[in-house]
């Protein structure tokens, strides 16, 4: 069907006096097209190009870990430095000196943990074509397998010691919403999947997939979405496969009406589960091997764009 419609660009209106100024009439032939139970109105361009891969996926989006209100309870300011233990702690055990932003505004000072629950993450903002450009580290008392810490567990800990047993602390975090988590000192969406070592993570707030490897384990956070995969090679080929133009085309038209690139948009692709034996599948490892390395262009884009075209 041809629709003739409005477009708000380059400018937003105070009122609807002024949103003539910014409207453009535009005339295109649009498809309805059912993804992931919702209706989107395409136009025939990006439909007529990603037809062949609007599908099931294999792979599950997913979104990074969130710290609420109380944010700054968790988020470390600098880098960790290496501790003694302190008085009574076990020997055994690794620690850090930690400053966090909300003890800081507090005037708590630094203080020491166990090393095992300073976790490394990232933001969707640090996230560039290809790789992960920064991270920050924050506190987590969670296992290093992202499973969280017993009430008895956690009252064992010089993390308890040293800052969760605080009163004041524990106030700031109990104000927070609880949404997403059990117990008012678990981190929400933090587990296995968070913590796994290889995934393919992209921005939240985007008009496109912009995709990066992540091999260290490094927490997404809020501002991210990603897929927990296997390995490094598995990842390699999500990340080329995320950048293919048609899905893109498709991302470009419908992420302007929900503001976010969400981890439920994966669900709208026939991506296949990756295989080694394909050779369409190893060549698209290939190339995201060298666009986390030096990023994507053109000509890599359009060998994507008829890789992922081929079935195995």
């Amino acid at each position: 069907m041809t629709f003739a419609y409005f477009e708000l660009s380059g400018c937003r209106p105070a009122d609807l006096g002024q949103a003539a100024a910014c409207a453009k009439i535009r005339r295109a032939d649009l498809a309805a097209v059912s993804l992931g139970g919702r209706t989107y109105w395409l136009t025939k361009e990006a439909y007529e190009a990603a037809r062949g891969l609007l599908g099931a996926s294999a792979y599950r989006g997913r979104a990074g870990a969130g710290f609420g209100a109380a944010r700054g309870v968790w988020l470390v300011e600098g880098e960790p430095q290496p501790a003694e233990p302190p008085p009574g702690a076990p020997r055994s055990r690794r620690y850090v000196l930690v400053e966090t932003r909300w003890g800081r505004e507090a005037g708590l000072g630094p203080f020491a943990v166990e090393e095992d629950y300073v976790f490394r993450g990232f933001r969707g903002r640090d996230i560039e074509v290809g790789r992960v450009a920064g991270y920050h580290c924050f506190l987590a008392p969670h296992r290093r397998d992202g499973a969280p810490l017993t009430w008895e567990e956690l009252q064992k800990t010089q993390l308890w010691r040293s800052y969760l047993g605080r009163e004041e602390v524990q106030r700031t975090l109990k104000s927070s919403a609880k949404y997403g988590k059990r117990e008012w000192w678990h981190i929400e969406r933090m587990g296995p999947r968070a913590v796994a070592k290889f995934k393919v993570a992209w921005r939240d707030v985007a008009d496109r997939f912009i995709p990066a490897v992540e091999a260290a384990g490094a927490v997404p956070a809020h501002t991210a979405h990603y897929v927990a995969v296997e390995s490094l090679e598995e990842a390699y080929y999500l990340l080329a496969f995320l950048l293919a133009p048609q899905i893109n085309a498709v991302i470009r038209e419908i992420s302007p009406w929900v503001g976010h690139v969400e981890p439920g948009f994966l669900s709208y692709f026939r991506i296949p589960k990756h295989s080694p034996h394909c050779h369409a599948h190893r060549r698209l490892a290939e190339l995201g091997r060298e666009i986390s390395r030096r990023g994507a262009d053109a000509e890599v884009e359009e060998e994507i764009e008829k890789l992922v075209e081929e079935r195995c």
